[in-house]
C-alpha cells in the first residue's frame, strides 16, 4: 500500500540514519524521501521554494511571508502561524497546526513516517527554540495552550500525547523509545527500534528544567517534577516528584495544615488589606 508517495514501512524498517548512508536511490531521491516525505516532483518544487526563499528571512517581513506561505506546506493549519527563522520541516504533509501557534527560530518538526497521525499541534501552543519534535512513525500530540521551552526533545515511536496546559522548561526530554540490547553479537545502534508506546504527560503538569521522562511512562495531570528528575514510572495526578528516579514526595491535594490547596490560610486570612497607595 502506498500513502502519499511513500510505501508503507520504508522509513520504519530504516530509520533517518542508515535511509541517507546506505538506502536505496540517489541523494535527490533520498532527500525527497525523508525530508519532504513524499514523491512528487510538485512537491518537492513547493517545498523547496518556499522553505528556500522565506525560510531564513530576517525580521517583522519574514514572520509575515512565513505566515502567508508555510500553511501551505502543512496538512491542515487553522490560522497563521508565527515561524522563527530557520525552522525544519521534515514531512510537513504530516503536520496539523491549530490557531495562533508559534514555533521559534530553530525548532525541528519532523514527523516522518507513514504510520500514525504524525504530529498534531493545538491552539496556542508554544515551541521554543531549537526544540526538536521527532518520530519515526506514530503520532504526537501537543493539546491547547501548552508552553514548551527551548532546546527541548519530544520523540516517539508510538504515541506521545503532551496535555493542554502543560509547562515545559527548557532542556527537557520526552523518550519516545529505544533499542534493543539483548544480543551481544551485534552493536546496539543496529538491533531494532522498541516502543513501550510512548509518553504520556496529563493537563496542568510542569516539568522543571532538564527533566527527562521515559517511554512508556505517564504523568499526571496537574502534577510537578523537580528539576532534573528522571521519570521511569507512572506519576499519579496533583503530585510532586523529584530525584533521580524520581519518587513522589507530596501530592498537591495535601498542605501543611491540612486545608483545601489554593485557600488562603487562617493567618492570611485574618491579616488586615493593605491599602494599594501604602507599601507592605
Amino acid at each position: 500500500m502506498r500513502i502519499r508517495g511513500l510505501q508503507e514501512g520504508e522509513l520504519k524498517t530504516e530509520g533517518t540514519q542508515a535511509a541517507l548512508t546506505r538506502g536505496p536511490g540517489s541523494a535527490l531521491a533520498k532527500y525527497r524521501r525523508v525530508v519532504v516525505g513524499r514523491r512528487q516532483w510538485r512537491a518537492l518544487l513547493e517545498y523547496e521554494l518556499i522553505t528556500g526563499f522565506f525560510g531564513g528571512w530576517p525580521g517583522a517581513l519574514g514572520l509575515w511571508l512565513r505566515r502567508c506561505f508555510y500553511p501551505r506546506l502543512f496538512r491542515e493549519c487553522a490560522g497563521k502561524p508565527i515561524i522563527g527563522r530557520h525552522v525544519v520541516l521534515r514531512s510537513p504533509w504530516r503536520i496539523s497546526l491549530g490557531r495562533n501557534v508559534v514555533i521559534s527560530e530553530g525548532c525541528t518538526l519532523d514527523a516522518k513516517g507513514v504510520q500514525g497521525e504524525g504530529i498534531i499541534i493545538g491552539d496556542y501552543v508554544f515551541i521554543g527554540q531549537s526544540t526538536i519534535i521527532t518520530m519515526a512513525d506514530g503520532t504526537i500530540e501537543i493539546g491547547e495552550g501548552t508552553n514548551i521551552s527551548s532546546f527541548c526533545r519530544i520523540g516517539t515511536l508510538g504515541h506521545t500525547r503532551i496535555g493542554k496546559k502543560v509547562l515545559i522548561a527548557a532542556y527537557c526530554y520526552v523518550v519516545g523509545g529505544g533499542h534493543d540490547p539483548r544480543r551481544t553479537d551485534i552493536p546496539i545502534i543496529d538491533q531494532p527500534n522498541v516502543t513501550r508506546g510512548g509518553a504520556e504527560i496529563g493537563d496542568g503538569a510542569w516539568l522543571g528544567a532538564r527533566v527527562t521522562v521515559m517511554d512508556g511512562v505517564k504523568v499526571g495531570a496537574h502534577s510537578i517534577i523537580g528539576a532534573h528528575a528522571v521519570v521511569t514510572r507512572d506519576v499519579p495526578e496533583y503530585s510532586i516528584a523529584v530525584g533521580i528516579p524520581a519518587r513522589v514526595i507530596r501530592k498537591r491535594t495535601e498542605t501543611p495544615g491540612g486545608g483545601r490547596p489554593g485557600a488562603p490560610s487562617a493567618s492570611a486570612a485574618t491579616k488586615p488589606a493593605v491599602p494599594p497607595n501604602e507599601s507592605a
